[in-house]
């Protein structure tokens, strides 16, 4: 569980008020957390709309467009890394995979490993390799920022928002004034499983 507000003693843009770009969390994870959940507790000022994005209906759209870009995307593994160093917040976190992770059985998507604030220096492919990632990744940005691909939604306090990480990514608008949110990441595991249990069609 965490409950923050902005802080910019803290190394994360997370904790700053300016505007954050569509990515998925904890990316720097070998295994990013399943399901986040936001609940805003107070915000006194303006701006902090919260931006949601189907990460999944962007990647099939590359793969139409260029299946070699898509490919590409599901092989080349890429570094995400998290380093913190500040009061009492000692965190060295690394994770390593493709963007666009797939079944091998019938190539269908199940995560999306998307987040360019935490992607580290990339040495984990040949520079020729490197150099059509850049470009693949590039088909999947223009993709992901089309404003038709956009859901906004303004989090109000006593509002929980409930993110599928492996799928939807998620930003916010820049904002003013005092803004706290609470919140936690759940395993999908355990999130899947009760869903079954309840009878819930998943």
């Amino acid at each position: 569980m965490w409950d923050f507000t902005s802080d910019f003693s803290r190394g994360d843009t997370a904790y700053t008020k300016v505007a954050l770009d569509r990515h998925i969390d904890t990316t720097y994870f070998q295994e990013p957390c399943g399901v986040q959940l936001f609940h805003c507790l107070k915000h006194d000022g303006t701006g902090g709309r919260t931006l949601l994005e189907d990460g999944f209906n962007a990647a099939e759209n590359v793969r139409k467009q260029s299946p070699d870009n898509f490919d590409l995307l599901t092989k080349v593994p890429i570094k995400h890394e998290y380093i913190e160093n500040v009061g009492e917040c000692h965190n060295h976190m690394i994770g390593i995979g493709p963007v666009l992770n797939a079944y091998p059985w019938n190539n269908e998507l199940y995560l999306i490993r998307y987040n360019n604030y935490d992607r580290a220096v990339i040495s984990t492919a040949p520079h020729d390799v490197i150099h059509q990632w850049y470009i693949a990744h590039r088909a999947l940005t223009t993709e992901l920022r089309k404003p038709e691909n956009e859901i906004w939604v303004k989090l109000k306090p006593g509002k929980v928002l409930f993110i599928d990480n492996w799928r939807v990514l998620h930003g916010r608008d820049a904002f003013t004034g005092y803004r706290r949110l609470c919140g936690c990441y759940l395993m999908r595991d355990d999130v899947l499983n009760t869903a079954r249990f309840l009878g819930i069609q998943i």
